[in-house]
């Protein structure tokens, strides 16, 4: 069955062209020395060559039906957590077990495509086991297989593992989503063996100088019934806390809380060590790092108000849950205080009717202060207008309105949780003036005011930056109803707290104008890339990558020397992975004739997630299979599973049967034919004597 690209009604076309051509050049010519035979035969080939040259044209395809076998495909998924290295039949795991595995392989690949997985910190392809994974995700596993074979005839997933998960979700509600049987080989050792060991360790991250600070430290102990340990905590190498701990039952488990004050601001490090006892499975588990930075500037923020207001309340008890803010509140009148002594200002319904607060707002004006407005009643709309908040309120007489809060899903100058979204909408009313409101090319609104039923495009609460200034503004009065709903609703004042909170990361934010500027973390964790971002600007700001530039990373014993790769405009680079460490760098570069240079530091941190649970969980296996109408099995019952597998009916090869269309241009015998009629004319004539 054959078919043109162009419509195939050309084909007579193409047969009258070709005629006229050959008849133009036998008959319509006076060639008395060629004979009629040799004419009917060359004006035949000459048209048939014609006719098929015009036919190609049309771009003819043959369509065939081509069938093809698609073999049923094992997913092979092998565990190589540092858990299996750490179990009785470690050795076994490493060497008499990975033949047996490659063996059994071997056989299934002869019936099926067998595609084999690492599973670890990532997914990676090969079953080469080394058991220096720090991590186990299974279910980032099984997300990867739906991801990777959707539309495929996958007939199972073997995956072999000791059922043990410390990162990701539970495996079993992936795994469900999966459509084909999950056969499992279980690993490791169910049964609890001697062992002491930090289980989890509580602390906070960041932390202001001077504060003091919780860490608390969960303990446990298996099988060690009236054995005594030393628990201590180093910074530096000194030891800041020590405890002994009495184990009085077989499954200790205890927290021991301590705090510490944070003198020093900078990146810390503090140790914390059990000592070991006889007999114990593993010392891996006795030692885990906290790391805190203590930063040595809390946000200084000063509340001025025209009156005493309950909205002046709710803002100021949601400062009382966090040590960054350092507040002070003051009525408009008593506040002599010079404003560049803060880092943010509240100003509550000022300037006002009654007090324009001239020398305030001239100062913010100079100094650039960021400023959160809350308007209200009292509010002087007039003087507030000229003060570039990125809002304009016109109104004609004064009358409020009760204006719902309805959420922008299109604002983007920070991320806003979904349960904030939520509540947005069921929160009390907010009495906003009535008039005509307009925003500011440069604003970004929040919140809408939902009038009734009505959706208004009028902003509630909206942030605004012109040049160095910036600014929000809340429009109306109410807001302590809305910090005692949250608490009627949820039971606390998360949702309320997190806007204040979010709109004062906002307004703090100082920009980085420096021309050369670098962007990292300051902790790893020792199976992560150490990655930097730099960007260079020059005297117009404008961002270049042209310079080249150079980091230096050292520690106590050695320097790394890298050089950053050009991005489209930027720089990027990737150092790799470094021994668990503290680390200082240096980044430079030379433009213009000038030296542009930045410093830090970072550290690379143990991971110790897999020491901590060495029970293989084979119920979870078990679940895994017997969710999937499938079965789990052990390291000596390879037969038994290749059988299971070879046994299941349901995997099966399919066949598939797909048209081809194959264009005539391609084949290679309609050109030989094409040279033929062509060559047969030429020797006619030639051998008649014609040319």
């Amino acid at each position: 069955m054959f078919t043109t690209e162009y419509s195939i009604w050309f084909l007579p076309l193409c047969l009258v062209i070709a005629l006229l051509y050959a008849a133009v050049l036998y008959y319509k010519a006076d060639k008395p020395e060629l004979s009629l035979w040799i004419k009917r035969i060359a004006f035949l080939a000459r048209t048939l060559t014609i006719f098929i040259l015009l036919f190609l044209l049309l771009n003819p395809l043959i369509k065939t039906i081509r069938k093809e076998k698609e073999k049923p495909i094992l997913v092979l998924g092998i565990d190589n957590s540092e858990s299996l290295r750490l179990c009785k039949d470690s050795a076994f795991y490493a060497t008499e077990f990975q033949g047996q595995m490659n063996e059994s392989v071997k056989r299934l690949k002869k019936d099926y495509r067998v595609d084999t997985y690492i599973i670890g910190d990532s997914i990676k392809q090969g079953m080469e086991m080394d058991f220096k994974d720090k991590e186990t995700n299974l279910s980032a596993f099984f997300e990867f297989i739906k991801a990777k074979y959707i539309n495929r005839n996958v007939g199972a997933v073997i995956l072999i593992s000791d059922g043990i998960f410390n990162a990701g979700q539970n495996p079993l509600y992936v795994a469900g989503e999966l459509k084909y049987p999950i056969y499992t080989l279980a690993l490791g050792d169910t049964n609890k063996r001697k062992d002491v060991f930090i289980a989890k360790i509580n602390h906070n991250k960041t932390v202001y100088k001077n504060n003091f600070f919780p860490i608390e430290v969960l303990v446990k102990a298996n099988k060690l019934l009236n054995q005594k340990a030393v628990l201590q905590v180093k910074k530096d190498d000194n030891v800041v806390f020590e405890k002994q701990i009495s184990i009085t039952n077989n499954e200790y488990s205890e927290w021991i809380r301590m705090s510490f004050q944070a003198k020093e601001s900078g990146l810390h490090r503090y140790r914390v060590l059990i000592s070991p006892v006889e007999d114990e499975l593993t010392t891996m588990n006795n030692t885990s790092d906290v790391f805190v930075e203590v930063i040595d500037k809390r946000e200084k923020i000063a509340v001025i108000y025209h009156a005493p207001h309950p909205d002046v309340s709710a803002i100021i008890q949601s400062f009382k849950i966090s040590d960054m803010y350092e507040i002070e509140s003051f009525p408009v009148d008593k506040f002599n205080k010079p404003v560049n002594e803060y880092d943010i200002l509240i100003l509550h319904q000022l300037p006002s009717k009654n007090n324009p607060a001239k020398t305030l707002t001239d100062d913010i004006r100079k100094i650039g202060i960021p400023v959160l407005y809350i308007l209200g009643k009292q509010s002087n709309l007039a003087l507030l207008n000229p003060m570039n908040i990125g809002l304009q309120i016109s109104i004609t007489r004064e009358m409020y309105n009760d204006a719902y809060a309805l959420y922008n899903s299109n604002f983007s100058i920070f991320s806003v949780s979904a349960t904030l979204q939520q509540i947005l909408g069921d929160l009390p009313p907010i009495q906003v003036p009535f008039g005509a409101y307009y925003p500011a090319n440069s604003s970004h609104i929040l919140m809408y005011q939902k009038i009734g039923n009505v959706a208004t495009t009028y902003p509630l609460m909206l942030f605004n930056q012109q040049l160095d200034h910036k600014s929000a503004v809340f429009i109306g009065e109410g807001l302590w109803r809305w910090r005692n709903y949250n608490y009627l609703y949820a039971g606390n004042h998360e949702s309320f707290d997190e806007m204040v909170s979010k709109t004062m990361q906002y307004l703090s934010v100082k920009e980085d104008k420096s021309f050369f500027r670098i962007g990292s973390k300051n902790v790893f964790n020792e199976n992560d890339n150490i990655l930097f971002d730099a960007e260079f600007y020059n005297r117009n700001y404008e961002l270049i990558n042209d310079p080249e530039v150079n980091l230096v990373i050292s520690d106590k014993k050695k320097q790394y020397t890298y050089v950053f790769s050009r991005m489209v405009k930027s720089y990027h680079l990737d150092a790799g992975r470094l021994p668990v460490g503290d680390y200082h760098w240096k980044a430079t570069l030379t433009h213009g004739g000038e030296k542009y240079q930045k410093t830090g530091y970072f550290s690379v941190k143990e991971i110790q997630i897999e020491t901590i649970n060495l029970v293989a969980n084979h119920q979870l296996l078990s679940n895994l299979s017997s969710n999937s109408q499938a079965e789990m099995f052990y390291p000596t019952q390879w037969n038994e599973l290749e059988k299971t597998i070879k046994n299941n009916d349901e995997i099966k090869t399919i066949v598939h049967y797909n048209p081809k269309h194959t264009s005539l241009l391609n084949i290679f015998i309609l050109s030989l034919g094409i040279f033929f009629l062509l060559g047969t004319e030429w020797i006619l004539r030639k051998w008649s004597g014609t040319y």
